[in-house]
């Protein structure tokens, strides 16, 4: 009997012991799994991708594309000029080519170079379209936009407005009156007096100096390189002396005197 309680005894502290353990080893925390040595400790979670950059704004260039029709008749116009100039202006050593051809010549040139104007620039703006220049800026503005004007004096001391006007309405005269066209048939005066283009001049600024001064000219104008030059064009207290040489050789208005 003493046996059999102290097995009992036995079997009962047994099973408390081990009921003791499984208590003990549930309430410890569980060690921390250790890395791996080819990862990090705490990988960071991955990324997301990148937004999408934004598309750069398209510019649209306007591309000008030649006219090859425009260019070639363009060709056609120089390549012509140049032969009438070259008759027109023939070298010393040549043989005349007579007056009847130098007059042809000369007069198919100046409309040449009027198609040739016409052509090149179309979309230009015209003289009447620009602000007055400056004195700097008169010589290289009047090459530009006033091709049948030649200025031989120097004109710093007129009101450039003023003198701008004068010069524009000689190109428009030139225009008018040059080459085989021949919109109008008279002198610059009378241009002024019975065109009634809206750049002429007022019909009293072109004038007549009984004194005939004389002023250094083009020497393709006078081969004296001087002639005497009564017209003016009044421009407040001042003259503006001119030659019509449009029916010449030079085809143009010459500037040649202030007084």
């Amino acid at each position: 009997m003493s046996l059999f309680k102290t097995l009992l005894a036995f079997v009962s502290g047994a099973i408390a012991a081990i009921l003791w353990l499984e208590r003990q080893t549930s309430s410890t925390p569980a060690a921390p799994t250790q890395p791996m040595p080819d990862q990090p400790s705490n990988p960071a979670s991955p990324a997301s991708p990148p937004p999408p950059a934004p598309e750069p704004e398209r510019v649209v260039e306007q591309v000008v594309v030649p006219d090859p029709q425009q260019a070639a008749r363009i060709e056609a116009l120089e390549a012509e000029l140049a032969e009438q100039r070259a008759i027109r202006a023939s070298e010393p050593g040549d043989a005349h080519p007579g007056v009847d051809a130098i007059r042809a010549a000369r007069t198919r040139a100046l409309e040449l170079e009027r198609q040739l104007s016409q052509q090149q620039d179309q979309d230009s703006p015209g003289w009447f379209d620009l602000d007055p220049p400056s004195a700097d800026e008169l010589l290289d503005r009047a090459a530009e936009h006033l091709p049948r004007v030649a200025i031989w004096t120097d004109l710093d001391s007129i009101d450039p407005a003023a003198l701008w006007q004068a010069l524009g309405a000689m190109q428009e005269f030139a225009e008018a009156s040059g080459g085989a066209w021949f919109e109008f048939d008279g002198d610059f005066a009378r241009w002024c007096a019975e065109s009634g283009h809206p750049h002429a001049l007022d019909p009293d600024q072109p004038g007549a100096d009984d004194s005939r001064p004389t002023f250094p000219v083009d020497p393709r104008v006078n081969r004296s390189g001087q002639q005497i030059v009564p017209t003016y064009v009044k421009l407040g207290e001042q003259k503006l002396y001119w030659i019509d040489d449009i029916a010449g050789e030079t085809g143009r208005m010459h500037i040649v005197g202030l007084a």
